[in-house]
């Protein structure tokens, strides 16, 4: 960059809109298949599988665009449609398994259905619990009841999708290759069909005022038809093929195509669409006190983002001697700023466009950071109640170390993705990328998380998979070293963090401490694919939401769990115990979970009094977790069988 460098500590001059879902922009959306709103206003997405992943994904997301839930289990390959039931869980038509399948807002399986399908595309849910399945390989649409016996089917099609139930008891179904939609009776007889100029139509959807909205797919449209065949609406949908259409209570259409879900109205203009439609990116310049090098900083935040709409923010700091800049190129930068975050990420000193001599993460590094954190902090759209870090992997000694030294402007949570807790894991002597060996003492006191993430105050989640070892430290250990540094001394750890997880609440409690032989639960190789999700959903519980334990606000609270396990170890059985009446009073229930987050109970234990007996004797030696839900409200507790 030659010229000017304008101060970011106001707005920008300069400012180049970077569109969503770019070459450098990787959001999980395509292609985006089945789309529900549901009635809290949040929109269900269905995504068959996002490019560079294995599996498929299901999306909620809110009317800000923010990721609010996600079904993040990854191991599903394709996920065609998804459909939420009226008790909460999600139906989905898992199409390259073959299966359909129910699973609750955890992703704990509950109903399975895959005999003789192939190729499945659709599944609703009907009113009497049977389960109305398009079966396109196999040409039919069937209806199964909850044991897995067919109790209707309708079998002259060709490659069949969305058959939907009518009020009315009829079924209508598009009759993709045959290029009809079809309104077939439970006696199996056409009782209407539109087939003029249709191309592959993939959903059909009969309106209260008797019209049928109808995805004309290679057409490229979304047309309204009345029931003499007569289009009274249209909406050509470009380069895009749609694949679903739903009208909405608000007149509005809301309409699947490829990598994008768009809100239409009945004049044909677009009222919302997710991904949204470009994001601002303002490149620029802050300079470092401890070096007096200017670094290369990129700030991405939506387009809403104003002194009147303040939006949380994160600075992003990488892994290794990466620049800031590696997150243009892997989109993460993008992808959080979507999810209505402000997002700055910097070239250290001697990385990237940046100046100066290669610190590795140390005090000019810090400082370096901190100086960007004061940047962010100081935007006029920037909510400093909600100023987060996330850092991955060797990112977290630059991250803990400043925290460790500067207090202000006020840091309210860490994020780290699998950083390294001390020297032997990234000196060059144990096969890392520093150049110096473990016995510099004065180099590596100011490199070490461990050390650093004592007199850190803010709340710490760390990111860990099951798989991620290191030379010297392997089993993630460093995980443990530094979960059990920050956690604070109130809860037998050795620092000061108001508030410390690692992963999901569903596979490990807050504030514990470890050891290698009861480790906490780490996230499993299969899942590793969905963790974009994984990090907006945790970025969004850290900023709003707020951990369990954590008040409101600026200021934090430990949290005191309402569930205690004695013993603990046990074997056998143990005792249970609520100390908060409350989940007594109210209607509550106990689930028992394994390491890798699956439920070992086939259904959740009711519980009336405290305190009551667990029964353990099927359950092998490992780590659990106990998840106590009273009305929304929760309590977690670790119990370990020996």
């Amino acid at each position: 960059m030659t010229g000017a460098r304008p101060d970011l500590g106001r707005p920008l001059l300069a400012a180049l809109l970077l569109l969503v879902g770019s070459a450098n922009g990787d959001v999980p959306m395509h292609p985006a298949l089945s789309v529900e709103r549901l009635a809290n206003g949040v929109t269900l997405i269905a995504v068959g599988a996002s490019t560079g992943l294995a599996s498929g994904l299901v999306l909620e997301v809110d009317s800000l665009h923010r990721l609010v839930w996600a079904y993040v289990r990854g191991d599903i390959p394709w996920v065609h449609t998804a459909r939420r039931l009226a008790g909460g869980n999600t139906l989905v038509s898992a199409t390259f398994d073959d299966r359909v399948l129910e699973f609750d807002p955890l992703g704990n399986p509950v109903w399975d259905y895959a005999t003789g399908l192939s190729y499945p595309n659709e599944a609703f849910r009907l009113a009497d619990d049977n389960t109305l399945i398009t079966d396109r390989d196999n040409n039919r649409v069937i209806e199964v009841d909850s044991a897995g016996n067919i109790v209707w089917s309708y079998n002259n099609l060709l490659g069949p999708h969305h058959g939907n139930r009518l009020a009315n008891g009829n079924t209508l179904i598009c009759d993709s290759d045959h290029n009809e939609v079809v309104e077939v009776t439970p006696e199996g007889q056409v009782a209407w069909r539109y087939a003029n100029n249709l191309y592959w139509p993939r959903s059909a959807q009969r309106l209260a005022n008797g019209n049928t909205l109808i995805t004309d797919s290679n057409n490229r449209r979304v047309i309204e038809v009345d029931s003499a065949g007569a289009i009274v609406w249209s909406y050509n949908t470009g380069a895009k093929g749609p694949y679903m259409a739903l009208r909405l209570p608000n007149g509005n259409t809301l309409i699947s195509s490829e990598d994008l879900v768009s809100e239409v109205s009945p004049a044909l203009s677009i009222v919302w669409q997710y991904p949204p439609p470009a994001l601002v990116a303002e490149p620029g310049w802050v300079t470092n006190p401890a070096s007096g090098c200017s670094l290369y900083v990129h700030i991405h935040r939506p387009q809403s983002a104003s002194a009147d709409h303040k939006v949380p923010a994160v600075v992003l700091i990488p892994d290794l001697s990466l620049a800031g800049t590696a997150f243009d190129s892997t989109g993460l930068a993008d992808r959080v700023a979507t999810d209505e975050y402000a997002v700055l990420h910097f070239d250290a000193d001697g990385r990237g466009r940046s100046a100066g001599v290669e610190d590795y993460n140390g005090t000019i590094h810090q400082e370096g950071l901190h100086a960007c954190l004061e940047t962010l902090a100081a935007l006029d759209y920037v909510d400093t109640s909600r100023l987060g870090i996330y850092a991955q992997g060797y990112g977290v000694v630059m991250a803990t170390g400043m925290l460790a030294r500067h207090r202000l402007p006020s840091v309210r949570f860490l994020l780290d993705f699998e950083g390294p807790s001390d020297r032997y894991q990234v000196c060059a002597d144990s096969g890392g990328h520093v150049p110096v060996s473990p016995d510099s003492e004065s180099f590596w006191q100011e490199r070490e998380a461990a050390r650093f993430i004592r007199q850190v105050p803010c709340a710490y989640l760390r990111i860990q998979t099951e798989t991620d070892h290191t030379g010297r430290i392997p089993d993630n250990h460093h995980c443990i070293a530094l979960v059990d540094s920050a956690t604070a001394k109130a809860n037998g750890g050795a620092g000061i963090c108001v508030w410390t997880r690692v992963n999901d609440s569903v596979m490990n409690a807050e504030n514990i401490v470890y050891t290698v032989t009861q480790p906490p639960a780490f996230i499993t190789e299969i899942e590793e694919h969905q963790f974009l999700c994984r990090e907006l959903l945790y970025l969004h519980e850290l900023e709003t939401a707020t951990p369990p334990g954590i008040a409101s606000g600026s200021s934090f609270t430990v949290h005191r769990s309402s569930l205690s396990v004695s013993p603990n170890p046990c074997r056998g059985s143990a005792t249970v115990r609520i100390s908060d009446s409350s989940f007594i009073v109210h209607r509550s229930s106990l689930s028992v979970y394994d390491a890798s987050g699956r439920a070992v109970l086939k259904s959740p234990i009711a519980i009336r009094q405290s305190p009551f007996a667990l029964e353990l004797r099927s359950m092998p030696a490992g780590v659990y977790i106990l998840r106590l839900n009273s009305a929304g409200r929760l309590a977690t507790a670790r119990l370990v069988v020996d």
